[in-house]
């Protein structure tokens, strides 16, 4: 909060990463030929988290360390989703000692793994050089590093891993949500120019969108706020520890269990959301379209809930809401062929990659 997340650095911090990305796109979308949007959007969203991070932005020509971060995210993640070793080892902690399960389930992981970290120690020594104690904080490295000298919890081992943290999840998630809403929006054309249509009434083409822009934009929000549900990118949160007997549902939930909440079965309840494998924005207005649903608000819970809800939840908000909406500003998103949007199911609920038409509105 400290640097600017949920104030207007963030807005800006944002836009620049947006302007880069809507640069890459003219320079390189001719409007006619099937494009995959993939990459610059990983890219924008890659551009935030690290200028937040590190204080500076990867150029869309130049994307060697940001390509070799994100296969090396891949490579973790599809680890553990697709290995099979992996979860041999989890069961039997054991079996890592034996020789193929171990190479395969443990070794070949976290040698992978290794790269990645070594990646993200590499870019936090190299702005922590750069450090001033003299000057103003502008990134998260350099407000650590003023915080460490008060603060003897804090080092560089922690640093380090936060920003692992901060990496994978900041980029992954909203990433992976931004490809869904476009292909949404792609498979349901109406709703697309129905959200158009609202941002050139209470936007225009002569200014640029802003976060104070949404509390007049009721249908845009729905949309977003459907996107991430039928999305549902991560269907468990994190593990919760029954600190005293409980009881949920009729059900005893002994003290020590260990709970997993299943969002997914929240956010596609038939009992609050009527057909919820349909894509209907709608559903979260009132009749008037433009008074938002609590009921359906409240059961919209892609963050998590309570004191482990994600920490950057604003910040992801404030992505969703500002990129998305400047893209449908300036480009229509055209289907090229049937729509697939059945997902790949792994640690993220990914869509399958495609590519559209992006006209210039």
């Amino acid at each position: 909060r400290e640097l600017g997340l949920g104030k207007n650095l963030m807005e800006a911090q944002i836009n620049r990463s947006i302007d880069m990305m809507i640069q890459q796109l003219e320079e390189t979308n001719d409007g006619i030929t099937p494009f995959d949007i993939s990459k610059p959007l990983q890219l924008c969203v890659g551009n935030i988290i690290n200028e937040t991070l590190f204080g500076y932005h990867f150029e869309y020509t130049n994307t060697a360390k940001v390509e070799f971060y994100v296969r090396c995210v891949d490579k973790i993640l599809d680890n553990m989703k697709n290995n099979f070793w992996v979860f041999i080892i989890q069961a039997w902690p054991w079996t890592k000692y034996l020789p193929v399960v171990g190479q395969k389930g443990y070794q070949d992981p976290i040698a992978n793994a290794s790269k990645y970290h070594d990646f993200i120690e590499e870019e936090v020594n190299k702005v922590a050089k750069n450090y001033d104690r003299n000057l103003e904080p502008t990134n998260f490295i350099h407000y650590y590093l003023l915080e460490m000298e008060v603060k003897p919890g804090l080092d560089f081992t922690n640093l380090y891993a936060i920003v692992v943290d901060f990496w994978m999840a900041g980029m992954e998630t909203t990433g992976t949500t931004l490809k869904w809403a476009l292909l949404y929006l792609v498979a349901n054309p109406r709703v697309q120019d129905k959200i158009r249509e609202e941002l050139l009434v209470v936007v225009g083409q002569e200014r640029r969108l802003e976060l104070t822009d949404k509390p007049s934009l009721p249908y845009f929000n729905a949309a977003i706020a459907e996107v991430q549900r039928c999305a549902n990118i991560v269907l468990y949160l994190n593990f919760y520890k029954c600190t005293s007997e409980a009881g949920i549902g009729g059900k005893l939930v002994p003290k020590g269990a260990l709970v997993q909440p299943q969002i997914c079965s929240v956010m596609m309840d038939e009992n609050v959301f009527e057909n919820p494998s349909e894509f209907r924005p709608e559903r979260f207005l009132e009749d008037d379209g433009k008074t938002p649903r609590k009921e359906q608000l409240d059961h919209l819970v892609p963050f998590g809930m309570g004191r482990r809800q994600c920490i950057g939840e604003g910040l992801a908000r404030a992505e969703l809401f500002l990129v998305l909406g400047t893209l449908l500003l300036k480009y229509r998103f055209e289907p090229t062929g049937p729509v697939e949007l059945s997902p790949i199911i792994g640690m993220a609920r990914a869509p399958r990659q495609y590519k559209c038409r992006i006209v210039p509105v």
